[in-house]
């Protein structure tokens, strides 16, 4: 798995779980979402396709709230976690809920997370040479995924790719491009892939993508963490692999 990772900047188990491990998590999930949809409406139907800090407790209750902090730090997950962050020791950042924009016009757009963090080109160019932000995305339907340039979690953009991005020189950020790969995704898959890749989300068919980030520790990400999405000392004493969530 950290060969390929390395190498691709992603892995697709398809399978990796079983129908039964998700019913109580999209059934969190949707509760989630109905509240939040109700408390941003006007941001919603403005464009937003994701909602993040699901583990804050402030849509859903405390008996939910554990439970999604079980569902992330169990043993299967990650082992994964640690196969792919090895020797680094991964932590988790923060999750985030990915469905369909309210205007089923809106197009998508290629991007790296990375551009949306301050830093300028050149310390992006360098910072994914070697920082790893990486989202484990389960889809709770099945949806047409993503779409995403293998390798460049690690390597710069090719012109095109960059100027499409950017939307420079009368490109679009929701033009195609030659190297991109479309990976659809059903329900019990897990997509692991790299925050700071080029990639885009495919709307349509009704997504609903629970995602859970980890990184890698490194201080620049870490000041991105929001303590309310981290459990409290007696929930820790109810988790196995609790160390995941103490940067």
């Amino acid at each position: 798995m950290k060969k390929s990772y390395e190498n691709e900047g992603y892995i697709h188990l398809e399978q990796f779980f079983v129908e039964d491990e998700l019913i109580d998590l999209e059934a969190i999930v949707s509760r989630f979402h109905e509240k939040w949809l109700a408390e941003n409406d006007t941001e919603y139907k403005n464009g937003l396709i994701n909602s993040h800090s699901l583990t804050s407790g402030k849509f859903i209750s405390a008996n939910e709230r554990l439970d999604l902090f079980q569902f992330i730090a169990q043993d299967k997950i990650n082992q994964l976690v640690n196969e792919i962050f090895y020797p680094e020791k991964a932590k988790f950042l923060n999750t985030q809920l990915f469905f369909d924009p309210f205007n089923q016009l809106q197009k998508n757009y290629w991007h790296r997370d990375i551009q949306y963090t301050g830093l300028n080109l050149e310390e992006q160019r360098e910072k994914i040479k070697y920082q790893n932000v990486v989202h484990f995305r389960i889809p709770l339907r099945a949806e047409a995924g993503i779409e995403l340039i293998p390798n460049t979690h690690r390597t710069w953009d090719l012109e095109e790719e960059f100027e499409v991005r950017m939307s420079l020189n009368n490109r679009k950020a929701s033009d195609s491009l030659p190297r991109g790969k479309l990976i659809a995704l059903q329900r019990t898959d897990l997509l692991v892939f790299s925050a700071n890749m080029i990639h885009r989300g495919i709307y349509g068919q009704d997504r609903l993508s629970f995602d859970i980030i980890f990184f890698d520790n490194h201080d620049d990400i870490a000041k991105f963490i929001d303590k309310r999405n981290l459990p409290s000392s007696t929930e820790l004493g109810k988790l196995i692999n609790g160390e995941i969530f103490i940067s």
